[in-house]
Parts: C-alpha cells; structure tokens; sequence
C-alpha cells in the first residue's frame, strides 16, 4: 500500500488547521468537558486511569502476592533505576535546536520447587504453568505502567490520552491507549492495546515471513489468540513540514521486511493530525544497562543493529539519526529494534559543485564509496592547498581560523542527526553521505560500552565536535579526512598532536578495568535464558508473552563469569571492531555485512552465516524473475501460477510483501517445483 493510499481521504494539507499542540492549555478542559459528556458515575472504569481504577489495582496487587507470596521490597531495589522509569523515551535527547527536521521489585527469596517437594512434577509441565503465569502478568504489567508514574504525570498523560481521542475519534474505535513512552518536538508515542487485532486486521503483511531460526523471528511470531497486542501509536505534530511526513512514512513503508527494523502497521490523518500504528517492543533505558551488560549481550545489541543497517542500506535508505534511544534493546532477551525515521533520507547521488568530494557516492560494490582515481581531480592544487594550510596552522592564535563574517558560498549538505554521533563527513558539510554515517553513530555506542562512560562527545556546534574527534586521532588523520571531502583542517590547539592516540588507546585510558569480567547479571541476556527457551525462538518483545525481568531474582548457582582469558579475547576483538568503525575515512569504515562477519559478533560454531537470514530488496533473490514493477503505476507485481494449470497471473502486492530471504524463494514461489528440486 503506497503512502498516498495511506493518507488518502483526508485533508490534503495538514498545515490547512491551526495546529492541535500537546500543550494548549484547554486541553485539561476539554478532558473534563468529555467525562462530563460521558456521564461518568460512581462504578469502578478501566477508562478512567486516575480516578476509578482502584479496584483493578487491587486486583492486580493481589494476583502479585498470590504468585508471589512472601514477596518484600529491598533497599536496593528502592534505590535502583526502575525499569518503568527507564521505559520513558525523550525523543528529542540532545537533539540540536538547530536540525529540522517501572515499577516496585520484588526479591524472591524462597525456592520456588519447595512448593513441589514429595511430588511426582512433570519438569515440562510445570514450565508451561510458569509461561502462562509470565504472560498473565506481562499484559497486566504493560497495561498498567502509567500507575507507577507521578500522579502529576499521570494526570499529564491522561490530558494528551484524550486530546488525542478527541483529534483522532477512529483511535477509541481499534486502539485502548494506556501510557505515554516518550514525547519530543515533532511527536510523541503512547502505549495501546489492539482491540482487533485477532479479529479485524489482516496482519501477514507486516509481520513477514522470517524462519523461526532467524532472530528476527520475534517480528513474525505468531501472536496467540488469548493475549493482548500491544501497539506504539506515534502522533507526529505539525511541527513536522508535510513533506517530511511523507518521506518517514514511505521509507518506513519500504523498510517492511526488514530485520529489526520497527514495522509500519497503518498510518492516517485526521485534519492536521497523522498517526502511525507500530508494534510496540519492550525496551530499557540504554543508561541503566551499558555499564553492566554481559559481553555476550553487547554481542546481542550490535547483531541485532547491523543486522537492521545492513536490510535498509542495502535499500538504499539512510537513518541519520542513530543513537541508544532510537534502538529499543530489551537486556533480557537480547532483542533489539531500530525505530524513529523521522530524519531518515534516501541514499542517492546528488550533484555537490561547490566543493565536490574526491570520493564516490554509493556503489554495488562499494556501499560507502571509494576514492576518485588521481586523474579525476587536481592533484598538485590540492597538495598546494594543504602546504598552505599547515603553514596557517603553526601561527598564532589571531591568525588561525575562520572569518567571522564568512562572505563566501556556503556548501550545502544534509547534516540532521544528534550531537555527538554525527560522523565526520557530516560535520565536514559532504554531498555524497552514505550509509557509512550509521555506522559510525554505531562506533559511538560500542565506545559508551567499553569506556562505560554516556554520554562521551557533547559539543556545541559542528567545529566543537570536529576537535573532539581530532583530539583523540590526531591532525594528520583529520587533514586527511577533510581532504577527502575537499576542505581544510586548520587548528594551532597545542592538544591535538600530530599523530593522536587509537581508539583502543583512549578505551584504555577511560576504563582501567576494560579487560577485568563484569560480574554475571542474572537478569540479562545470555544468564537470564532458561534451559527450555530457545534461543532460536526468541520471545516476542511487541506482544508481552513474556514477562519482565525482576532485578532482584536470585543468581542461578551455576552462573558464573566468563573466563579471563575468553573476556579478553571478546574485549581484542571489541577493540578491533571498533577501530574499523570509528574510521574518519568513510569510504575505509566498515559495512554492515562485514561487521557482522566480524570475529567480534560472528559465531564461529556456527555453519549459517547471516546471509542465510538477509531478506533481499524486492526484485532480488533466487526468484527475482518472477518480480517486477509496473511501467505505468511502478506498483510491485509478481506472476503467480494459476493452480492446477502451467499459466502464470499477476497479482499486484503491498509493501512487505514477496520477499526472497537468503537462499529460499519467497512466499509466493516456495512451492515452484524449480525451487523445490534444490
């Protein structure tokens, strides 16, 4: 479905309406004006989250101490992080102004295989009870977090909650909204039950066909019929230009498929008001867990990442604005989920005459570009250019740097993203960016986990951010960076040496126990993986058939640290893996594939590369010539066979749909007998 067919029946601009804004101040009117309307009386409400739902608390408070019935709060549990406070998402985090664009825990002390002593327990058995308690109190836990929340807050939401249903009256019709999870200055996200969702929606198309070997398995999993479907419902304000709405919701559209990557659902607009529907992913706050994370989770995280990077640049598409709080990262699954597209662009070759790079745009065979050959620029200016320079940058301070009044053109570039994690050819004005710019904001996470320091870089402006980076690589590195780009590095700034030090260095010397074990967190991933969970069925993390974690479970005996020698050998080639992300030169970064053939995060005993799991842009894979677009519409088709017979028809397909994963056919071809002889 394109995004026209999305947003078609509405009004054709959103800017046509004054504005709806979260913060108008009768909003708390309005809210009451409807209870008023409503009727409201005295009997208890489960759409009254403030003042009438006392009873179901109690009644979830009592369905807690019958599961767990000597449960008591710890200090420490008082005093840590909560996981719903964690939950909450600013979404605008360090995002420059200038860019256009839970609850209580409880210790269980005693065994709960005591309850079972002198009886004949069928072990099977008895885990399929506690999975059914688990999602019994992981759909009662996710539909009641707002009530763990301030009651300020509380009522804040509840005012967003019914503006938002007054704006959008189709919302109360398929969706129960029950708390916010983050909020910015284009939007804000809320937490919803699907009503329908086992009903009225057709649901394939999203969902994809990954194999249950896949780790993006969670995406396509089946959700039973006896639980409640959680959805993320982003409403995206008139902050956001029309056209920028547009591109975020067609790049998510042609993003279906992809592994790891948040799925578009639906979206459509009432007047000034565009909502998008997407599955909602458990998540904790990157700051709670990147300083205790185990080896093997860190492991988790950048598979889970490179794996999303490596489906949409393959696409062609770009995120721009990679960073912890657009990666929902369950620590206890080791699940992760790239969201936010909102600064997304596409990759594609424009034209750059002022200052045009000496390097290529993307290529099939170079993703991040490579270097013009010699004869393709004017190598003798260029040396010229950088004497010159040199010259400049070993004079005083009054003589170095750049007019204050600059009257020259300004080279014009995309460089949306958040301080901090923007690459060095963004922050260098480069016309031809490529996916390379993930890969580096990935590097700034891999150094948060192993300096276990957040944030690192927090400049004021793109030249701060510049002598950040060419503090710690030297400025020889960065002229040749900058020469790259066609422009000049120029600083007397008696900290940046000529040579600069390795990232592995300034890993070193921010973390003294980098190559010291952390201590096992039984509640992470891979320690908090029972036995009869397979990691080749990973839990779903949109659909709570799992329950959360609580910090305070016991540590399992036999959970012990890594060993030395294996820590050290994880943190060499975390080094390693590093050193070819943090690259100043794009076109020598790493590409997704290949990090994740990395020896940092590639299994060595395992014989299934991540190929075998790569869902290929629609028109590619074993059956791509069965597949094509129309010359008139450019809609997606396929040629089916007509059953029973050797004719062959068309049927026209949405986004998501006719995927060739890795070496299989895709849905509508596994059955073609030339696939089947393979």
């Amino acid at each position: 479905m394109s995004a026209a067919a999305l947003l078609s029946g509405h009004s054709s601009n959103p800017l046509e309406v004054h504005s709806s804004d979260r913060h108008n101040r009768a909003y708390k009117a309005r809210f009451m004006a409807a209870k008023r309307e409503a009727g409201t009386s005295g009997a208890p409400s489960s759409d009254d989250p403030l003042n009438s739902f006392n009873e179901p608390v109690q009644e979830y408070q009592t369905h807690v101490s019958a599961l767990i019935p000597h449960a008591e709060m710890t200090d420490s549990a008082r005093a840590r992080t909560s996981w719903f406070d964690a939950a909450f998402v600013d979404l605008d985090a360090d995002m420059d102004s200038d860019v256009v664009d839970g609850g209580d825990v409880v210790e269980v002390e005693a065994d709960m295989m005591d309850e079972f002593d002198g009886e004949d327990v069928d072990i099977e058995e008895l885990d399929d009870l506690e999975d059914d308690d688990e999602d019994a109190q992981g759909e009662t836990d996710e539909e009641m977090t707002i009530h763990l929340k301030p009651p300020e807050e509380q009522e804040e939401i509840a005012e967003e909650i019914a503006d938002l249903e007054a704006a959008v009256p189709q919302l109360v019709q398929d969706y129960k909204i029950v708390d916010r999870l983050g909020t910015g200055t284009f939007s804000s996200v809320y937490k919803a039950i699907d009503l329908h969702y086992h009903t009225k929606w057709d649901n394939s198309v999203w969902h994809g066909v990954h194999p249950p070997s896949s780790s993006a398995y969670y995406q396509s999993a089946p959700r039973p019929s006896d639980t409640k479907v959680f959805v993320a419902i982003k409403r995206i304000y008139v902050t956001s230009g029309p056209e920028r709405i547009r591109n975020e919701i067609t790049i998510m559209e042609d993003c279906r498929g992809s592994r790891h990557v948040s799925q578009l659902i639906t979206a459509f607009r009432q007047q000034d008001q565009v909502v998008a529907i997407m599955p909602y992913h458990r998540h904790e706050d990157f700051r709670v867990f990147y300083n205790t994370l185990p080896m093997e989770g860190i492991k988790e995280y950048f598979r889970c990442l490179f794996r999303a990077f490596r489906d949409i640049h393959t696409r062609k598409i770009i995120h721009r604005d990679v960073k912890p709080a657009n990666f929902l990262f369950d620590p206890k699954t080791g699940i992760g989920t790239l969201c936010d597209f909102g600064l997304a662009c596409r990759n594609e070759l424009n034209p750059n005459p002022l200052g045009s790079c000496l390097h290529t745009g993307s290529l099939p065979k170079h993703p991040h570009g490579k270097v013009l050959h010699p004869r393709e620029y004017d190598g003798e200016q260029l040396k010229k250019a950088q004497k010159e320079s040199r010259v400049k940058s070993s004079l005083p301070s009054d003589r170095v740097g750049y007019p204050e009044k600059d009257t020259r053109p300004h080279s014009k570039a995309n460089r949306a993203g958040t301080r901090g994690f923007r690459a060095p050819e963004v922050l260098l004005k480069c016309g031809d960016q490529t996916g390379a710019i993930d890969m580096w904001a990935a590097g700034m996470i891999l150094l948060s986990f192993l300096t276990e320091k957040f944030p690192l870089f927090n400049s004021n402006d793109d030249i701060e951010a510049l002598m950040e980076i060419a503090t710690i690589i030297g400025r020889k590195r960065m002229e040749r960076t900058a020469t790259l780009h066609s422009r000049l590095f120029q600083s007397n700034v008696p900290s940046i040496t000529l040579e600069g030090i390795s990232w592995t260095e300034f890993v070193e010397r921010q973390n003294p126990n980098l190559r010291v074990p952390r201590e096992p967190v039984p509640y992470y991933y891979p320690y908090s993986t029972m036995p009869h969970r397979a990691r080749t069925h990973p839990p779903s993390s949109s659909s709570p058939t799992t329950t959360r974690y609580s910090e305070s479970v016991s540590p399992q005996p036999d959970i012990e640290p890594p060993s030395e020698e294996s820590h050290i050998e994880d943190v060499k080639n975390a080094l390693d893996l590093l050193e070819q992300l943090m690259q100043p030169e794009c076109v020598r970064r790493i590409t997704p594939r290949k990090a994740l053939y990395h020896p940092f995060l590639h299994d060595p005993l395992s014989d299934v590369g991540d190929d075998e799991y790569f869902p290929h842009p629609f028109g590619q894979g074993i059956c791509a010539k069965y597949h094509f677009r129309d010359d008139v519409t450019d809609e997606m088709c396929v040629r089916v066979r007509v059953p029973g017979t050797d004719e062959m028809e068309v049927r026209i397909l949405q986004a998501g749909e006719g995927l060739a994963i890795g070496r299989e056919p895709c849905e509508f071809h596994k059955d073609e007998e030339e696939f089947l002889e393979r």
